[in-house]
């Protein structure tokens, strides 16, 4: 595999990239406008309201976020042997990189104070840990302050199938790329990971004017404001061979995917080696 030159970051953003490196039954032919939640999650600062267990399959995760801050929540699953107290002593040793034990299973991404965002992910049986990576002012997960919470995926004997897509985003080493242009109105959004690493999609709304680049340019962490644009969802990271979907109701401007995560051997953030693609919807 090649590796692209990365781009210069700030130290600042780097240290925030580290943290964030961390980014019914349903109905055939569903779609974003219909879609309603199997789960929900509020999110506040800094913890997580939400369901013990739930049951394995395909299943549509609801955000709402109450708080001052952007959060997601991302599920993760624990080996066999792993629970979620050791989750929560290992982040507390070594916050710079999630615990080779657990798996990402993606999940509902980048919800601005105040909004709510939705996603489709495969979960399969076993025990998991749902979390909010995002930073705080201090370039400090919110996990660290205890946003976290264990799940149970139980197993079950219906068969849910996955929406249908409108539009495929697929995810490289280090790119996106789209099989059909984004467009005016409600659709559902496949991500599908096709690289060697974990990947997610942070949605952002651009300003009139401003480009993928000009957000991570006006970034800050803990500071949910920023001048080229606002945060709309997304999935947070699919690890490779994974899919998932999330609903847009888009109107006409401009758009941006975003990756976050860093590469595991240089800790250099994706969006560093290109991985930004910006999206005109007329």
């Amino acid at each position: 595999m090649t590796r692209h030159a990365p781009v210069t970051i700030s130290s600042a953003l780097r240290t925030a990239m580290l943290v964030w490196a961390w980014g019914l039954i349903v109905l055939p032919g569903w779609s974003g406008a219909a879609m309603v939640a199997d789960v929900t999650f509020t999110a506040q600062e800094f913890a997580f309201t939400g369901p013990d267990r739930i049951d394995q399959g395909w299943r549509s995760v609801r955000l709402a976020n109450q708080g001052r801050d952007i959060h997601q929540v991302l599920f993760l699953k624990l080996s066999p042997n792993k629970t979620a107290e050791d989750f929560r002593s290992a982040i507390a040793a070594d916050w710079s990189q999630l615990p080779s034990w657990v798996q990402r299973a993606g999940g509902v991404n980048s919800v601005a104070p105040g909004g709510e965002a939705w996603a489709v992910i495969l979960l399969e049986p076993g025990d998991y840990v749902v979390i909010c990576g995002i930073p705080d002012v201090r370039g400090l997960p919110h996990v660290l302050h205890g946003m976290m919470r264990p799940l149970r995926v139980t197993q079950s004997v219906k068969s849910v199938q996955p929406p249908d897509a409108d539009v495929t985003i697929t995810a490289r080493d280090f790119s996106f790329s789209s099989d059909h242009p984004l467009r005016v109105g409600p659709q559902t959004v496949r991500m599908r990971n096709s690289g060697s690493q974990a990947h997610e999609i942070v949605f952002v709304q651009l300003a009139p004017g401003a480009t993928a680049q000009d957000f991570l340019d006006a970034f800050v962490p803990g500071n949910p404001d920023n001048q080229a644009g606002r945060h709309v969802g997304g999935l947070t990271g699919l690890a490779p061979g994974q899919e998932g979907f999330f609903p847009v109701d888009l109107r006409p401007g401009r758009y941006g995917l975003i990756c976050f995560l860093s590469d595991p051997v240089t800790r250099t953030p994706h969006f560093a080696y290109g991985m930004v693609l910006d999206m005109d919807v007329r």
